[in-house]
């Protein structure tokens, strides 16, 4: 009784394995390299957005923020994570909605309002790029008049050397238009730092 019947050999599953692509999110065999560029970029009497760090990965990063707000109706605090989700673009933004946006060195320009669904209905096909889309993260707390979110956003391809421009809005708590630099040259360097977890470079090496 209760004893385990091996029956047989198992078929070999005939599917091949999914690989993800580059620009889909950071490497899963990769550590990642912590880069030191804690910056406060938006600001209001309510509410405030900073960018705790970023990590540097073979390619591309991953930014990760914190944002903020306090003196709210517990309401209005619960309700603002329900508003960071975009259902239908063509229904328009909530005031709630934090947005985020990336200017390259060279001028190209993307934000995580850009139209994903091309992504995810052809993700044989690597964009053009950049792409900026929102990769782990968002957990947080509400409670007391205050909330707090940790969203974290993945930004592909790695960006050149230079200044990189990183813009934030989010108008439902007084926080216009802002912007802060960072040092795209520091990214780049600490990117081949970034370790691979298995020794042999793993199952992914040669898809990169």
């Amino acid at each position: 009784m209760f004893r385990l019947d091996p029956g047989g050999e198992r078929p070999r599953d005939s599917q091949e394995e999914f690989v993800r692509p580059a620009w889909f999110g950071p490497p899963e065999d990769e550590l990642g390299m912590c880069v030191p560029l804690a910056v406060v970029v938006g600001r209001s009497d309510k509410a405030v957005v900073a960018l705790r760090h970023v990590t540097a990965y073979s390619t591309g990063v991953t930014l990760d923020l914190v944002a903020a707000g306090r003196d709210l109706r517990e309401v209005e605090a619960q309700r603002l994570f329900h508003e960071q989700h975009v259902s239908d673009p063509e229904e328009g933004l909530s005031e709630g909605f934090l947005r985020v946006g990336i200017e390259f060195p060279d001028g190209r320009r993307v934000s995580i309002l850009a139209d994903r669904r091309y992504f995810w209905r052809q993700p044989d096909q690597e964009p053009e790029g950049p792409v900026l889309m929102q990769s782990g993260g968002g957990g947080g707390s509400a409670g007391s008049g205050r909330v707090t979110m940790n969203p974290s956003y993945w930004l592909w391809p790695l960006p050149p050397s230079g200044t990189l421009h990183l813009f934030v809005e989010w108008p439902s708590l007084r926080i216009a238009l802002s912007s802060a630099d960072l040092d795209g040259s520091a990214i780049r360097a600490a990117a081949p730092k970034s370790q691979p977890l298995w020794k042999d470079g793993g199952r992914n090496a040669e898809a990169r």
